[in-house]
Parts: C-alpha cells; sequence; structure tokens
C-alpha cells in the first residue's frame, strides 16, 4: 500500500511542480484547488501528508487547516507541522 500525498495548490504550474518532483517516488498524489476540495478529498482519501497552499479561492489554506485540526487536547490522527512555503 502506497502512502498518499494531498497537494492542494490552485495554480496549475505549481502543482505540475510538485507533480514533476514526486514522480519518481512511490506515493500515490491527489490534488485540490481550494480548500472546499481539499476538505472533501481528505474525507474521501485520507492522506498520511498534505501539502496546502495558503492563497487560494474559495476556501484559503488557513481556513481548511483550522477545519482539518482538531480542537487541543481532543485526539487526532493528524501529526505534523503548518509550514506555508509558497
Amino acid at each position: 500500500m502506497s502512502k498518499r500525498i494531498l497537494v492542494v495548490e490552485d495554480q496549475p504550474d505549481n502543482r505540475q511542480i510538485i507533480r514533476d518532483m514526486l514522480a519518481r517516488t512511490d506515493y500515490e498524489i491527489t490534488e485540490a484547488e481550494n480548500g472546499e476540495e481539499a476538505l472533501a478529498a481528505i474525507v474521501k482519501q485520507r492522506p498520511d501528508l498534505i501539502l496546502m497552499d495558503i492563497q487560494l479561492p474559495i476556501m484559503d489554506g488557513y481556513t481548511a487547516v483550522s477545519r482539518i485540526k482538531p480542537p487541543l487536547g481532543k485526539p487526532s490522527r493528524i501529526n505534523g507541522c503548518f509550514c506555508p512555503t509558497m
């Protein structure tokens, strides 16, 4: 079973760069163009890693992440950090 990565990026060129960088890996890549699509993909795909842009149409990355992360003190399957990159 391969690991799943969800790439959330509204710019097609940036998504292509990420696809190219991950092409030789064994990861299963899923893409979303905005925060709403990301939330739907997370429920459906249960990714192991999410690469989230911040400035997205419809729902930005900050809002999407706040809906993914549970409130403090609640158990979560999500372990990691939030690192804006672009």
